[in-house]
């Protein structure tokens, strides 16, 4: 079953599975509890949509049971979910929302409480896009609602409808190489095929609980974390953040998780709080979004546990290649799964690999909004693959800093030194940071050029702190390509010097 709602309904083949999605505020549901609270939620919410038509619906919740129960409302009414990243800040969020003609997001008036966001959906509001609370929801639920959600609920499980398969599912958003986000519009086949990929390359069964704290928003979180294990039968525990490091070694053990996928520098912070009863249960832990240290390899190895260090991007629904058990190797992103196919083109300047190119039915042909398609995905990484067929990162050719696993845009940030300082040149560079990865550093050639003034500019443009260079190095002269133009890899090492 391709499209995410048929596959929903599928999984009661699978039989009658108690408490298939948990969280940390005590909520659960069934696979059975899902489909009808998918549907009762969804006629609900058609009604709330005055005149929405075809346009996707927003979403800005946490990791929770209910997040989980409109994502599939919204997949039962055929529309397409659009997840915003609600630490982004209100200048990328509206520009996600401008390219995405939403008009309507759906969250919680506790979520936003919680999280101190009131000011942030003021900004939103100010631009004339609608909010509709679950709080709301709620109230005007009513018998008839529920009554004729179970009417529609016989008949959606046992009477089988096609539906579009390569209609859009979700849009999910990442800086590109411009100054805004760009939004990624995954079709239920890209997820379809992404899931299928990853089972066969991990060899999952459905006994298996996985435990997943990386956000709705990101890719992997959404794509591995959420949907793979609901529509594959296998239960997950939902929690909203992978920042408690105390916490969540604690809970991977209490909830007997066997699955867990995290990235590097959240690995790093958990290793303090960890002990020889944590990964009790533990098969699989899969890091991605960034380079995993040989250290870190090192250190959950004396926990008995193997990393397994995967690859994958957002325009690839997400994973692209992963390390197994049976095929591993340290300091590789493992072989790449079935059905990508790949290319690799030689850079001038890079003496080793060369730039990843790959396609596949997991794969998109084009952004959001754009009319230019593509055969092959660009990923903007340098890589070699070695004669095993073991894929190696080397580097990212695109100008973008990882930053505690969020994907940050060199090209957006040096907007504002340049509108402060516009007779002056600006470029930000990323260096490696013990805390979180990576750190940004602008080198400029303004010998006034203040740190304190330029965090403030950009605050007050909506920017979060993930956002702001950490440092200022002044330097005489940038140097210059042949063409003309910024030789970014000699800025680089000016920036690590």
């Amino acid at each position: 079953m391709v499209h995410l709602y048929q596959s929903l309904k599928n999984t009661v083949k699978f039989g009658f599975k108690s408490k298939i999605i948990e969280d940390s505020l005590g909520n659960s549901v069934s696979n059975f509890g899902l489909i009808f609270k998918s549907i009762l939620l969804g006629n609900i919410l058609l009604r709330l949509l005055e005149n929405n038509s075809a346009r996707p619906i927003g979403l800005m919740l946490p990791n929770i049971v209910p997040t989980a129960i409109i994502f599939f409302a919204i997949q039962y009414l055929g529309k397409t979910a659009a997840i915003i990243n609600f630490t982004s800040g209100s200048k990328n969020i509206i520009s996600c929302l401008e390219k995405s003609d939403i008009k309507y997001i759906v969250t919680s008036k506790k979520f936003i409480d919680q999280g101190d966001m009131g000011s942030l959906i003021t900004k939103i509001e100010n631009k004339n896009y609608k909010f509709i609370y679950l709080e709301d929801i709620r109230k005007i639920l009513s018998l008839k609602d529920k009554l004729f959600a179970i009417k529609d609920f016989i008949l959606n499980v046992f009477i089988s409808k096609k539906l579009e398969e390569n209609q859009s599912a979700v849009i999910l958003y990442t800086s590109g190489t411009e100054s805004d986000p760009k939004g990624v519009n995954l079709t239920h086949q890209n997820l379809f095929s992404n899931r299928m990929q990853v089972l066969e390359s991990l060899k999952i069964n459905r006994n298996e609980k996985f435990f997943t704290c990386l956000p709705f928003f990101h890719s992997f979180g959404l794509g591995i974390g959420v949907l793979l294990p609901i529509l594959y039968g296998c239960k997950v525990f939902l929690y909203p953040t992978p920042l408690h490091f105390q916490t969540i070694p604690k809970l991977i053990n209490e909830t007997k998780s066997t699955v867990f996928f995290s990235t590097d520098t959240f690995l790093k912070k958990y290793i303090p709080h960890i002990n020889k009863s944590t990964f009790n249960n533990l098969k699989y832990l899969i890091a991605g979004a960034e380079k995993v240290d040989v250290s870190t390899h090192e250190q959950y190895r004396e926990f008995g546990v193997q990393i397994l260090e995967g690859y994958g991007v957002t325009e690839a629904s997400p994973a692209v290649s992963v390390n197994t058990k049976e095929n591993y190797k340290i300091g590789s992103v493992g072989k790449f799964i079935s059905g990508v196919d790949y290319k690799i083109e030689k850079i001038d300047g890079y003496e080793e690999g060369g730039l990843l190119f790959i396609k596949g039915k997991n794969v998109i042909t084009k952004y959001l909004g754009q009319s230019e398609e593509f055969d092959w995905y660009n990923t903007g990484d340098v890589v070699r693959v070695d004669k095993e067929g073991y894929l190696f990162i080397l580097g990212r050719l695109k100008r973008f800093a990882k930053i505690a696993g969020e994907m940050i845009s060199l090209s957006q940030i040096e907007e504002f030194p340049k509108k402060l300082w516009p007779e002056n040149t600006s470029i930000v560079c990323s260096i490696k940071d013990e805390k979180k990865g990576e750190a940004l550093i602008l080198l400029t050639d303004n010998k006034n050029s203040n740190l304190s003034e330029l965090s403030s500019f950009m605050q007050e443009a909506g920017l979060s702190n993930l956002y702001f260079p950490k440092k200022i190095k002044i330097i005489s002269e940038f140097p210059i390509l042949g063409s003309g133009k910024i030789n970014f890899r000699s800025l680089q090492e000016i920036a690590e010097s």
